[in-house]
């Protein structure tokens, strides 16, 4: 029974943990010098919590904006996405990934001026049992696999700005041992993006980003 009393402790110890982060992430990403973030809040995706006790995935996200002169102008969405537990079987059949049994975070830009929690769906941000995106037709991968653009049913991949574009990338848990580490795993290579650095060097040499496997679609 031991072994049960150590497992929830560590989901107690993992959720506490992670419920503060939304205090905490504005201060964690500390925005460059002409970027600036609103505050974090929960998006309205999570089961009803009266009467769930166990998070399986939930996400929390501020709004990116460009600083200017007069005023700072929002460019996109960031969330932050706790995938903790799958329960989604796969509908195409496909290698099963070596994280599919990882807890990850799940770092997500949506470019737009007017992007709320009610612009996405939010099945586009999460994964099945095998460790792939369960819209996995809709990305394109970058980064050798580490970056991963979503693009939808009518638009064609582009050589544009990262900031312009939707993307994501997923961490697991297990890497992120302390703030120095969320900043090096999670913080500078989305600013990086955001930055448009040069191809091949948005993600630190030994990066511990998922990689995955996802055909190259034509331009």
């Amino acid at each position: 029974m031991s072994n049960i009393y150590n497992s929830f402790l560590n989901v107690v110890r993992v959720t506490s943990e992670l419920s503060t982060l939304q205090q905490t992430a504005r201060d964690l990403f500390s925005a460059p010098a002409g970027f600036d973030l609103s505050s974090f809040r929960w998006a309205p995706h999570e089961r009803d919590a009266e009467h769930e006790w166990l998070c399986v995935w939930s996400a929390i996200s501020a709004t990116v904006l460009a600083q200017g002169p007069r005023n700072n102008r929002p460019i996109g969405r960031l969330i932050i996405c706790m995938d903790l537990f799958r329960e989604t079987a796969p509908a195409t059949i496909r290698t099963v990934l070596p994280h599919a049994k990882e807890s990850f975070l799940t770092i997500v830009f949506i470019a737009g001026n007017n992007v709320t929690d009610q612009t996405y769906d939010p099945l586009s941000l999460q994964f099945d049992t095998d460790g792939w995106p369960l819209w996995a037709e809709s990305y394109v991968p970058h980064e050798e696999g580490r970056l991963l653009q979503y693009l939808d049913e009518n638009e064609k991949e582009q050589d544009q700005s990262w900031a312009k574009r939707a993307w994501l990338f997923a961490v697991p848990l297990t890497a992120l041992d302390d703030r120095d580490c969320f900043r090096k795993e999670i913080v500078t290579p989305f600013w990086n993006a955001l930055m448009n650095r040069p191809s091949g060097s948005l993600f630190p040499a030994d990066s511990a980003a998922l990689k995955f496997p996802l055909p190259q679609q034509p331009h």
